[in-house]
């Protein structure tokens, strides 16, 4: 399959194209340029890859949680070109992103608890158990202060080995006391390893037209509203 991958939920902005066997992917960090340069990241791997827009199969989008910003930069994008191209979307969360990344490195583990700082004294956090190549959520996604977050980690996980982590928040839960044994695998998201998880996605029919495509926030709406909006 060709898929084009988007990644924008933090600070690191990333694409990956997957055009058959053959995977190109960009990154740059950066926190306020993201709506500036992912469309020419894009332009960028599909011209070393000789293949035009027109010749995707998919888009695979992070659909976060993470910056607010940031999570509708990668949305419109995705929702824009797919419907430009008549394409259908693979929704990825930027948590699972994480997981995926760390799964591909860490020597066979068996949890893996990914984080990313959510400012506001809190972190994204979700756990997922290893089986096989599988990545199984434990509970659901939040968006907890990191002391909770913390206690919600240790009910998730029955024993502490071979746990991995992933992340920008974990800093902040092995400040409230997370092993720091837990060796971390990744920083931030980056978009070419959705690009597995996307294809088999899209093998399995589980994809959205463009306009259901949209950011997963995590956080309570009304965290977004001006002091003055809020009841």
């Amino acid at each position: 399959m060709k898929l084009l991958a988007l990644e924008t939920s933090t600070e690191n902005c990333s694409v990956a194209l997957k055009n058959d066997d053959k995977v190109i992917y960009r990154s740059s960090l950066t926190t306020i340029k993201h709506a500036e340069i992912i469309l020419p990241m894009v332009d960028e791997i599909l011209k070393e890859a000789c293949l035009d827009k027109k010749a995707l199969d998919g888009i695979v989008l992070s659909v976060g949680p993470g910056s607010f910003t940031g999570v509708r930069v990668a949305s419109s994008t995705a929702q824009g070109l797919a419907l430009a191209l008549n394409l259908k979307i693979a929704k990825v969360t930027s948590l699972k992103t994480l997981a995926l990344e760390a799964l591909s490195k860490a020597f066979n583990p068996s949890y893996i608890v990914s984080s990313i700082d959510a400012r506001m004294n809190e972190v994204y956090i979700a756990v997922y158990k290893v089986d096989a190549d599988n990545l199984e959520l434990l509970g659901e996604e939040k968006v907890l202060p990191p002391k909770v977050a913390l206690d919600y980690v240790l009910s998730q996980i029955k024993d502490c080995q071979n746990v991995v982590t992933c992340g920008s928040g974990i800093e902040l839960l092995q400040q409230e006391g997370l092993n720091p044994a837990f060796e971390k695998q990744a920083a931030f998201p980056q978009a070419q390893f959705m690009l597995t998880e996307g294809e088999r996605l899209f093998k399995s029919g589980d994809v959205v037209n463009p306009e259901e495509a949209l950011p997963l926030y995590v956080r309570n709406e009304v965290t977004w509203k001006k002091v003055n909006e809020q009841h």
